[in-house]
């Protein structure tokens, strides 16, 4: 059975499952080269069938959508992609604002929604040249008729337009692709009696929020209870705004930001403040003084606290309630196991929190549990109608390196013969590199699923020097100053550097922990500057074994077991997916050497001669 899943939501993507085992997903944005692209997945499903069937869409039995409702609108605007902080702003006062405060009923606001929106794609404020559809229909009809053909007849009829696929696509509840990715989006061990699944994020399909457990099987994921309640999501978002970051994408900056403040008194304020939003008691989340909006009145009420205090009080708040709830259903389930996907779980800080929470055993999240992870879940919806999927073994599913390095850098100052290339290099020649201060842009091998760049896509250094922060930050990455880099570790060597005493370190940067006195002392770089937490990526030798290889090259000559590790992309761009990407990147920014597997590709340079003495040495 060949399943093809579709996902046209927030970052859209497309994944590949051959009876029952998920054996490829790319996200759009990764060919198109435009952050968080929201279409109809082609270049994504060309590329599947390209790689993994021969060209011949005709071998897929079935096309799947993760999610029932999506919005026409948004995906014509691009919003998620091209949109600035003060086009969101805008938006908030041309539009959420008479809806919630001016318009007296719900037939004033459709007409205001129809009217607006109609508008805007006349305005052509910012067309989505990538979208993949025919919107000839948009204002033809009301805003929320509009959305009824779009989601249902438009979205899967591009299989038929597109590729002539004959059969009939099925759509798949948002929250249940949620679900199921939560559940087999992770190799472990499943204990259907004792196991509870959680999805949480701002909305999808009309709901924010879901509890599942599986069947006595193990094979398919029984709904206890569900709602369109918990705010959490949502109001991070929306306060992301309110702090002058882009919502939907900064939100991790917010994160970041919330170890810098050193008031608790400022931050009981502002969790009061959320607190008197947002809580749950009883089985319910509640609201003592409920927002009109999530914009003007939110803003309005953190009026007067500093901006390092409100992320402060953020985090705070969200993982106190978010505990509150799950916290409910596990005790009342008598469930020790937990589960979690959806948009909410990529606040790794807040999953840190509930991992020491005493009432759980253990907490497996799922790499990029957002919404470009849909289609996998449907993927897994689909097959759970007849078999039990096949666990997700790890998010290496893109394409190995087939391209040519030099294809991309006419875009770039630099041509192929400002380069000069190295075969035959080693680890051990990599790792002194390392070792004497280089930072190395790695390319290697089938590309990453999802947010996190797990050593195939990254850019890595010693995570001994603190100084390389700022290096990588204003000098390649363009990155805010308060960023904490990650921690690749050698599986067998964990324990050295994270406090983790229920053995839940991912391999795919889900979970943040604590750190140890040794690891201040080996891998500073590596560890958040305010509070030396850790966001880290545990390397096992059976998932990528090149890389784990790379860092125990390293150990040998340094005694760390660890490399500091950043997404290999240029500042607002999608993570590299190609050798072209990858070059490219290092000639737009200041980094000097590029691994290409057993070959470098390095800048010439004053460093050129450097370079070679260290790996002669």
């Amino acid at each position: 059975m060949v399943i093809l899943g579709v996902a046209t939501e927030h970052c859209s993507s497309a994944a590949l499952m051959i009876n029952g085992k998920i054996i490829g997903a790319i996200q759009e944005e990764r060919l198109t080269k435009c952050k968080n692209q929201v279409a109809f997945p082609k270049k994504a499903i060309d590329e599947l069938i390209k790689i993994h069937l021969g060209g011949d869409i005709k071998k897929i039995d079935q096309v799947v959508f993760g999610g029932t409702i999506s919005d026409p609108y948004a995906t014509f605007l691009d919003r998620h992609s091209n949109f600035s902080v003060k086009q969101h702003v805008q938006e908030n006062y041309d539009f959420w604002y008479p809806y919630f405060y001016e318009c007296c009923n719900k037939k004033e606001r459709n007409a205001l929604a129809s009217n607006y929106w109609k508008e805007q794609i006349n305005s052509n404020i910012s067309p989505n040249k990538n979208h993949n559809f025919d919107f000839s229909f948009l204002g033809e009809k009301p805003w929320a008729e509009t959305i009824e053909i779009y989601s249902k007849l438009i979205r899967p009829e591009r299989m038929a337009t597109i590729y002539n696929w004959e059969g009939i696509p099925k759509l798949y509840d948002h929250h249940l692709c949620h679900a199921y990715y939560a559940y087999f989006g992770v190799n472990v061990d499943h204990d259907a009696e004792n196991d509870i699944v959680f999805t949480a994020d701002g909305w999808g399909d009309g709901r924010n929020w879901t509890v599942h457990i599986p069947d006595k099987t193990g094979q398919k994921l029984i709904e206890l209870s569900s709602g369109n309640t918990n705010l959490v999501a949502r109001i991070y978002r929306f306060t992301t705004l309110i702090l002058g970051m882009k919502p939907n994408e900064h939100e991790y900056k917010v994160m970041g930001l919330a170890p810098y403040s050193n008031s608790q008194s400022h931050i009981n304020e502002v969790i009061s403040v959320y607190n008197d939003i947002l809580d749950f008691e009883n089985g319910n989340f509640i609201s003592r003084n409920a927002l009109k909006d999530s914009y003007f009145d939110l803003k309005k009420r953190l009026e007067g606290f500093r901006f390092d205090n409100i992320a402060a009080g953020l985090q705070s708040w969200s993982e106190q309630v978010t505990w509150k709830w799950m916290s409910y259903w596990i005790k009342k389930n008598k469930r020790s196991n937990v589960f979690f996907s959806g948009g909410l779980s990529m606040n790794i800080k807040a999953n840190g929190y509930i991992l020491n929470q005493s009432d759980i055993d253990k907490l497996y999240v799922a790499a990029s549990g957002g919404d470009e992870s849909l289609s996998i879940g449907a993927c897994f919806a689909q097959c759970a109608n007849t078999e039990t999927p096949k666990q997700l073994e790890s998010v290496y599913l893109g394409s190995k390196n087939t391209d040519h390095w030099s294809d991309r850098l006419n875009e770039t100052s630099l041509s192929a013969s400002d380069f000069i290339e190295v075969p035959n290099i080693s680890n051990d020649d990599i790792a002194k590199l390392l070792e004497n201060g280089e930072i190395i842009a790695r390319c290697t091998g089938k590309s990453e699923f999802g947010a996190r760049a797990l050593g195939a896509r990254s850019i890595i250094a010693s995570p001994r020097n603190s100084d390389v922060v700022k290096e990588i930050n204003d000098a390649i990455k363009n990155r805010d100053f308060w960023m904490p880099f990650t921690p690749s570790i050698l599986e067998e060597y964990v324990s050295d550097y994270l406090v983790d005493p229920k053995g839940c370190v991912s391999e795919s940067m889900t979970i943040g922990f604590e750190s140890t006195p040794l690891a201040h002392q080996d891998i500073p770089a590596a560890l958040h500057p305010a509070d030396f937490s850790v966001r880290p990526q545990k390397v096992s030798k059976n998932l990528n074994p090149s890389y784990w290889e790379l860092i125990e090259a390293f150990r040998k000559r340094t005694g760390i077991s660890c490399l500091l590790n950043t997404s290999l992309n240029l500042h607002g761009e999608p993570m590299n997916y190609s050798q072209a990407d990858a070059a490219r990147t290092v000639a737009k920014s200041a980094l000097n050497i590029l691994q290409l597997s057993d070959c470098l590709i390095i800048v010439k340079c004053e460093m050129e001669e450097r370079i070679r003495e260290i790996i002669s040495l």
